[in-house]
């Protein structure tokens, strides 16, 4: 076969992407996401579906956009505004969410492994979905719901995986985890006061430190957890030591 220059650089350039980082599959850049938005006006910004992945889209105010099915793995959102956005079924692998405002979003089985959501906002938001290995250190879920939306979940998509979650000094008051998979979850130092947290398995899960006060523990797992220092146990309810 006679050398040819182009198909060996196409060749490397296939092989770079596929061994070492992965080449941007995005479909927008970063501008033509702000001109959309922009554009928008008063109506919500239409991204469902679109592949952002490993784009900066840091700081970005995304007024409210329909993010449904976005593929938004790998991409930097820290301290975007992304109040009351839908990313109902979105991809959102490593995705860089520090300090970002997720407040009255709608995350309904969502994929976010190992994503950084350090000091992000997610107060009353809907979360379920596969989010093992996040880190929500410092992170505020006030009346956050990640609960199924039966007593009997069957879905995947209905059900919340956190396992090996990091949530230490994080605001869980009011936060509804029921029937979530929170294995070796970290909690130290951080408020689940009034959160409900009935058949969540908390199997080797670390509380030291944490406020418990009028939470509801009922039929939970403790299998293996650290319970020392636990604050607030007086009034919480199915609570094991």
């Amino acid at each position: 076969m006679p050398y040819d220059s182009g198909n060996c650089r196409a060749l490397i350039t296939f092989s770079l992407c596929f061994w070492l980082l992965p080449c941007s599959s995005a479909e927008l850049t970063r501008e033509d996401v702000i001109a959309l938005i922009t554009e928008a006006g008063a109506q919500r910004p239409k991204l469902a579906k679109k592949d952002l992945s490993g784009l900066d889209l840091s700081g970005i105010d995304f007024n409210k956009a329909d993010l449904f099915s976005a593929n938004l793995d790998g991409v930097n959102l820290k301290a975007a505004r992304l109040i009351g956005v839908n990313l109902n079924l979105a991809r959102m692998g490593n995705a860089n969410l520090q300090n970002a405002d997720l407040s009255a979003a709608s995350l309904y089985g969502v994929t976010m492994d190992y994503a950084d959501l350090s000091g992000a906002d997610l107060s009353r938001s809907r979360v379920t979905g596969s989010l093992n290995n996040v880190n929500l250190t410092g992170a505020k879920l006030k009346q956050a719901n990640l609960g199924p939306n039966s007593a009997s979940p069957r879905q995947r998509l209905d059900k919340l995986e956190m396992n090996n979650a990091i949530l230490n000094d994080a605001d869980l008051s009011g936060a509804n985890f029921n029937y979530a998979l929170m294995i070796n979850a970290s909690f130290r130092n951080a408020d689940l006061s009034g959160g409900q947290f009935i058949w969540t398995d908390l199997s080797g899960a670390n509380l030291d430190g944490a406020t418990i006060a009028g939470a509801d523990f009922r039929s939970a797992k403790f299998d293996g957890a650290k319970v020392d220092n636990v604050k607030g146990v007086d009034t919480a309810l199915g609570f094991k030591k």
